[in-house]
């Protein structure tokens, strides 16, 4: 009986063991997959809504170029209280999303300069960076901010996602062109003339690698 004893207690030990090193494994790849999560939405303000990625984007330059920590929600609404969205509401649906001049109107009344340009070359946009820019990636129309560029890839923070990185050819066929101004983007620059770094300019290791 001692002995049947000791054997099931070397068990139960074994049996505790197994338990807690299992818990202790799922803990770091609880733990792995959180980083990876966080890593991917770093300095992005990930969109809550279908068609806010224009407010989204407005308030990523605003949070991490400027500093600037207002809300996407904040953002959203200011862009919502223009009559014509008032009286409305649908409109914003109908254009799939606010416009540039949208973005413009809410950063010129919050102090700043919103600046669109058009006719634009990736080298403008490293030149630029950080710069909204409309992209149509899977079959509509989004914007996305412009992060920076290293070899064959870009980066940039895409509001429904995260980091992206694409390879140069994949965003420059992604990056909608329009009749007589070609490609655009969009600015948030300070109105006292000071011309900050692009403190959104990415690390090295940010970029994913791509074949």
């Amino acid at each position: 009986m001692k002995q049947c004893q000791s054997i099931n207690s070397v068990a139960l030990r074994l049996l505790c063991i197994a338990i807690l090193t299992m818990n202790v494994a799922n803990a770091a790849e609880a733990r792995i997959v959180k980083s990876l999560i966080e890593m991917r939405q770093e300095n992005v303000i990930v969109q809550k809504w279908d068609l806010s990625c224009g407010a989204a984007a407005l308030t990523t330059l605003l949070n991490f170029q400027h500093q600037d920590m207002v809300t996407e929600k904040e953002v959203a609404a200011m862009l919502m209280n223009r009559e014509e969205y008032i009286k409305n509401p649908m409109l914003v649906n109908t254009r799939h999303g606010f416009s540039l001049l949208d973005l413009k109107r809410y950063a010129d009344g919050r102090g700043y300069e919103g600046i669109g340009y058009g006719k634009l070359t990736l080298d403008d946009l490293v030149e630029k960076a950080p710069i909204i820019v409309p992209v149509n990636l899977l079959g509509y129309n989004h914007f996305v901010v412009f992060r920076g560029m290293q070899g064959s890839r870009v980066l940039l923070a895409d509001p429904a996602w995260g980091n992206r990185t694409l390879l140069i050819k994949q965003f420059e066929d992604a990056w909608m062109s329009f009749p007589e101004i070609g490609k655009v983007g969009f600015v948030v620059a300070r109105t006292d003339g000071v011309s900050l770094p692009n403190l959104l300019e990415p690390r090295a290791e940010e970029y994913v690698m791509l074949r």
